[in-house]
């Protein structure tokens, strides 16, 4: 049985709302999507309950909307480990909600993103799914950013039956928090069958080693590596994990690199990705060549920006492309990279696909504020153009869309 439910209002924390649409930023300085990933948006006057002003077609128009506003929330790291991933996310959702609002997509129901910030931290994402669902009532929530934390505040949206549609978590169980809870991006056991794939037909893998983080997301992924591995005939020849904040990864690459493997497997936060590179590469000679497999976290520009000429070479996988010809998807990057002067990475594009998918629900819906009524449209998405290609969910609302391979190629990732 369903429960409405309420969440006590947490004393002593700054309500720090910021609306993607209008730049209304926190108390602390903010970057702005639209003036490049270093710059500061002082916040407004107003608080944040004012109406955000949005874009049109080259003209700004400001005011209240003669229409009703649909709110989704936003929990997005724009601090803390996963920040350069965040601020990514967030600039997709700010195109997004701005094509759609001049667009007249929904009509003249107007769409709202409230952005907060989760972190990167359990307790801090719990506050923002509180403020979400007691101050913004917002119809559906997109992230947080990390698995780790949806896992432990997806059930807060759950018990209050506000949908949440996940953009960047990748580790098993998500969705099996609630009926309530959707993926919006392809997980860990929906890419490794076919990494492992690619990687066994291109080279010679008799021994791998593995190499993950000790949380619930990371041991998940790695586990899916490892099964797939066993299956294929392929020895562990080393497995190795690291704690949640470790940054000197020496001890696990010199034990790696004893076991000569012949690959060398990663699961990781975004936030210790290009370290790994970095470190791999300069800790031994017997690893400085080796094939590294990434998890999904490292399919990120933030992370071969990081890493330089140390991610040469890095094989993940993949639920968008860069080259994907697709009109959608054309004509998402091409937007992109006018408002922001560089190409778009799957953060992004997952990002701006997922308001895309809400939005979408919010039309089959014909409503702004019913989000029981979203919930049962978005079960209906099937076959949504998006960027990420001819989106569906399936009966476990995972996604249902094609996976790739890339591969670093002279600091960009390109087919496998």
């Amino acid at each position: 049985m369903e429960h409405s439910w309420r969440a006590a209002p947490l004393a002593g924390l700054l309500v720090v709302l910021t609306l993607v649409a209008s730049g209304c930023a926190p108390a602390r300085p903010a970057t702005s999507p639209d003036a490049g990933a270093n710059a500061v948006t002082p916040p407004p006057a107003g608080g944040t309950d004012v109406v955000a002003r949005y874009r049109r077609t080259g003209q700004q128009a400001a005011g209240v909307s003669s229409g009703p506003i649909a709110r989704f929330g936003a929990a997005l790291s724009l601090t803390g480990a996963a920040r350069m991933t965040g601020m990514v996310q967030r600039s997709g959702i700010k195109l997004a909600q701005d094509e759609i609002n001049a667009s007249g997509m929904l009509g003249k129901t107007r769409l709202e993103v409230v952005v907060d910030d989760d972190a990167s931290d359990r307790e801090q994402a719990a506050a923002v799914y509180q403020r979400f669902i007691e101050d913004s009532h917002v119809v559906a929530i997109l992230g947080p950013t990390l698995s780790d934390t949806a896992q432990s505040v997806d059930p807060i949206a759950q018990q209050a039956a506000v949908p949440v549609l996940a953009i960047s978590n990748s580790a098993s169980g998500i969705t099996q928090i609630g009926n309530f809870i959707f993926r919006g991006n392809l997980s860990e056991s929906q890419l490794t069958p076919q990494v492992i794939s690619a990687v066994r037909s291109r080279m010679k893998l008799h021994r791998a080693a593995l190499l993950y983080s000790d949380t619930d997301a990371n041991r998940s992924g790695s586990h899916g590596f490892k099964t797939g591995l066993e299956n294929a005939g392929v020895h562990i020849a080393s497995e190795q994990t690291f704690a949640k904040d470790q940054t000197d990864f020496s001890s696990q690459l010199e034990d790696i690199a004893a076991s000569q493997p012949d690959a060398l497997f990663v699961t990781a936060p975004s936030s210790a990705a290009a370290a790994i590179l970095i470190q791999a590469r300069q800790s031994s000679p017997a690893l400085q060549k080796l094939p590294i497999i990434g998890s999904s976290a490292f399919n990120s520009d933030a992370v071969l920006r990081s890493a330089g000429d140390s991610a040469e070479g890095l094989i993940v996988g993949s639920g968008w492309t860069l080259s994907g010809q697709s009109a959608r998807n054309q004509q998402f990057v091409q937007a992109y990279r006018q408002r922001y002067g560089v190409d778009p990475d799957q953060v992004a594009a997952q990002a701006y696909t997922g308001v895309y998918i809400l939005a979408n629900a919010l039309k089959v819906a014909n409503t702004a504020s019913d989000a029981r009524a979203v919930r049962d449209a978005l079960e209906q998405t099937h076959a949504l153009p998006t960027p990420l290609g001819d989106f569906s969910f399936n009966d476990a609302h995972d996604p249902d869309y094609a996976a790739t391979v890339q591969v670093v190629h002279q600091g960009r990732f390109q087919a496998y």
